[in-house]
């Protein structure tokens, strides 16, 4: 008895890892807002009551959706070594980590950047707290590298926002399958933006004629 009822959950399990890949894929070609029940319940080849066995309702799912996306995140991000590592190679580490996520997970990628205000009330502000410890590992690397450099730590929220939109919104264009490999994608995201961060301060913009 013991065996079939592990049998069972594992099996479940395995279900419900595929419904909710295929749901996150058809989020993805859609949009949040033109996706029905009744497509996924299409796509994954169920009724929609059946699907109400995993989620109340199309918002549930996409809470989900992100709120396991970012553990995934953050549990990923927490594996590189920081203590090991010069600010300078943690920041290009955490740019491949980026980078190599969208690769891995284009769908989830696409739904946290496009779709998290479609969420409402608690689930909102529970994305959005991981979102924000996420943000932080950024956050301490580029300051660990301006107080190595003797630049400004002015605004480094700012220069973490910028960092990780870089990485975030190559979704919007970026193919893994074309010429530019991952990993020279995530270098020159590098070398842009640590020249930026570098000058910080020095370059000015020019005068309104």
């Amino acid at each position: 008895m013991g065996l079939m009822k592990n049998y069972k959950l594992k099996e479940q399990e395995r279900r419900k890892k595929e419904i909710y890949r295929i749901a996150t894929k058809t989020l993805w070609q859609k949009g949040y807002d033109k996706t029905t029940i009744r497509d996924i319940a299409r796509a994954t080849e169920m009724t929609t009551a059946g699907l109400y066995y995993y989620f109340k309702s199309k918002e549930e799912l996409l809470f989900q959706i992100l709120d396991s996306h970012m553990d995934d995140m953050i549990s990923g991000i927490r594996k590189i070594p920081a203590q090991d590592l010069d600010p300078t190679d943690l920041i290009k580490k955490y740019i491949q980590y980026q980078v190599d996520t969208f690769c891995n997970d284009k769908y989830r990628t696409k739904l946290i950047l496009s779709d998290d205000d479609c969420l409402t009330q608690e689930w909102y502000e529970q994305v959005k707290e991981k979102q924000r410890a996420y943000l932080s590992f950024w956050r301490q690397a580029i300051e660990a590298y301006c107080v190595q450099k003797g630049l400004s730590t002015e605004n480094i929220a700012i220069d973490a926002h910028c960092l990780v939109g870089m990485c975030g919104w190559i979704y919007r264009w970026y193919d893994p399958k074309g010429e530019i490999k991952p990993e020279n994608l995530a270098l020159k995201i590098f070398e842009t933006f640590l020249f930026g961060l570098t000058n910080k301060g020095k370059i000015s913009s020019p005068e309104p004629a």
